[in-house]
């Protein structure tokens, strides 16, 4: 099989589309396979560099499809975010398998199957080409659990807001948190893609000695130790029900809005709008996790009905299955 996975990462994202991408191609045992990258895109070509990953780099649509047309593949992968119609047009003309992951564009509905992880409360549930649910969502980490049975004296939060995180929900939040007149270790987790001022982080931390700001291109190795996450709505929270660690979801983006996975239904806390957000509301479901164990452990018990290990398994023999189904309805055609 001949594959082209298009990729591409969005600010308030992060980088976890590449993650999937490194888990899934080994598995898929491909013959041939090239990965398409906008070359505007310069964080994650950088960051596939370091997972040892060549891309083929395009300037717009127009050039992609002159390349794939060269390549010729028998399968195409689209987790690019929300896709346009008259693109996968054009891509479907090239007679191959489209496979799509987290696709809320008007493209999605010509894609022979599409995972959403990324999934809304499924009011499109009758569209039959759509997998709902965690199931779209690959590990890429190796887990380390901690021991939830009891909070650290005193209890550590880590706040961790992925990639860019244009709205500074990063800032935001230690604001907020430093109004907390209670013992708290506080870690402040970025990645070297974060767009803002570092210094203004540091600046709360030099006014307590509980407050760590690390810069670290493996923030899961952090997120492992804390009682209480602070993170946005898209792929960390997947991580942290691995982690089975009660988690205060802030959406970085209004379409986080309308995600169904970081919900109180699975053990999480969610506020909103995190630009939106009040101080007093933060506080408060900070101080509900802490004093009231019970509320603690329910989030943990949420969480723990939540699996992913067979996700990977899932994910390949839902491809390898569709691209079969197509072939042999092409025979019939025929």
């Amino acid at each position: 099989m001949k594959l082209a996975y298009l990729l591409n990462t969005f600010p308030h994202r992060g980088l976890y589309p590449a993650d999937r991408a490194k888990m899934l191609l080994p598995a898929l045992n491909t013959s041939d396979c090239k990965i398409f990258v906008p070359s505007s895109n310069t964080s994650l070509i950088a960051y596939l560099e370091t997972l040892n990953i060549k891309a083929v780099l395009f300037r717009n649509n127009a050039n992609l499809l002159e390349e794939l047309k060269l390549f010729s593949p028998n399968c195409i992968i689209h987790d690019s975010g929300n896709s346009e119609k008259d693109l996968i047009r054009h891509l479907k003309t090239l007679n191959c398998t489209l496979i799509h992951f987290d696709d809320h564009g008007d493209g999605g509905a010509l894609a022979d199957i599409v995972f959403q992880a990324l999934y809304e409360n499924p009011k499109d549930i009758s569209k039959e080409n759509y997998v709902y649910g965690p199931t779209g969502y690959i590990p890429a980490h190796k887990i380390v659990y901690k021991n939830n049975n009891m909070l650290q004296d005193p209890p550590h939060i880590v706040v961790a807001f992925p990639y860019e995180d244009p709205e500074n929900l990063t800032y935001r939040t230690l604001r907020h948190l430093v109004q907390l007149h209670i013992p708290l270790q506080i870690s402040v987790v970025v990645d070297e893609h974060y767009k803002h001022d570092i210094t203004e982080l540091k600046r709360f931390a030099l006014t307590r000695k509980s407050i760590k700001v690390i810069s670290t291109k493996e923030p899961e190795s952090y997120i492992y130790t804390s009682d209480i996450v602070i993170t946005s709505g898209a792929y960390t929270p997947f991580l942290v029900a691995q982690l089975k660690i009660p988690c205060i979801i802030l959406c970085a983006h209004e379409e986080e809005m309308n995600y169904a996975f970081p919900q109180e239904v699975n053990g999480f806390a969610n506020l909103g709008l995190g630009r939106k957000i009040k101080q007093s509301y933060l506080q408060n479901a900070v101080m509900e996790i802490i004093l009231h164990d019970n509320r603690r452990k329910a989030y943990i018990q949420k969480q723990q009905h939540i699996q992913f290990s067979s996700n990977l398994e899932d994910v390949v023999n839902l491809i390898q299955e569709t691209i079969t189904n197509k072939k042999e309805q092409e025979e019939i055609a025929r």
